[in-house]
């Protein structure tokens, strides 16, 4: 049995990470309320207080604000902390969950794992320089995550908008010809590669992304085949359009949900 912590409470992830740990022992830090899915919590101004010796250190806390108002908050939560996590959990594997708006100053085209970082928002500059804090540590593993869903998304980013407006208008709205690409990656894939990677002796940095990438139509098309709903397209779209590849054995290896599987679970909950 081994001895995990995960920090972040209320995250999409916790859940799906609690799955993966059920035979471990896992206690969990809190920021503001504690998890309804387990009595092992920890407020974070405890933290320092847990045993160093855990065997692994999840870290899924962060500020996504790009808001300049919102600076001192977003250096606390997304640079500060993890120093002082890294520090007190010198000795445990510390798995670190990242992003791909690291790369959120790249506007088009295909990104991988050799490619540059060139953050240009507050929040992909943060988890950047979080990264480079975490590689200090002398067992680490960090996910760069593309766009997570699942059960209890929040419901200010596409899918779930546009799974929305599927079931409540019966017609979902693009913009331009429906071609901006993206990777989504289900929540429960994200757990798995992240426990994976728990497991590995050597540190790593990953792509935590699908093997495939999706135009907006063709999410829309996917929605409209499980919900009948309309597809009606205006305006021009100027958003990033990007695509992912990881080459890593421990991405190509997995076997991923299928997104016609995810988003019919995501329908069916948006429809309770």
């Amino acid at each position: 049995m081994k001895k995990v912590l995960i920090f972040g409470a209320n995250s999409l992830l916790t859940a799906h990470l609690l799955k993966q740990h059920s035979e471990d022992h896992v206690s969990i830090v809190y920021h503001s309320q504690p998890s309804r899915l387990t009595d092992k919590n920890h407020p974070l101004s405890d933290f320092k207080k847990i045993d160093q010796n855990q065997d692994v250190v999840y870290i899924l806390s962060a500020l996504i604000s790009n808001d300049p108002e919102q600076l001192d908050n977003i250096l606390n939560i997304n640079i500060l902390l993890i120093k002082n996590i890294t520090e007190h959990f010198a000795n445990s594997k510390i798995v670190y969950f990242s992003s791909v708006a690291i790369y959120d100053g790249i506007h088009s085209g295909t990104i991988n794992n050799g490619t540059t970082p060139s953050p240009s928002s507050l929040y992909g500059l943060s988890k950047l320089f979080a990264e480079k804090i975490v590689e200090k540590c002398s067992k680490y593993a960090i996910l760069r995550i593309s766009s997570i869903y699942g059960l209890s998304m929040k419901e200010n980013t596409f899918l779930p908008k546009i799974v929305i407006s599927a079931i409540e208008n019966n017609k979902i709205e693009l913009l331009g010809k429906g071609d901006r690409k993206q990777n989504y990656i289900h929540a429960e894939d994200v757990a798995r590669l992240a426990k994976k990677l728990s497991l590995e002796n050597k540190n790593k940095i990953i792509l935590a992304i699908s093997p495939d990438n999706y135009t907006n139509l063709e999410i829309a098309d996917f929605i409209k085949e499980l919900t009948g709903c309309e597809i009606t397209f205006h305006g021009k779209d100027f958003s990033r359009s990007i695509e992912y590849f990881e080459n890593d054995l421990s991405v190509s290896s997995h076997a991923f949900i299928p997104i016609k599987q995810g988003l019919k679970e995501l329908i069916e909950w948006k429809r309770k």
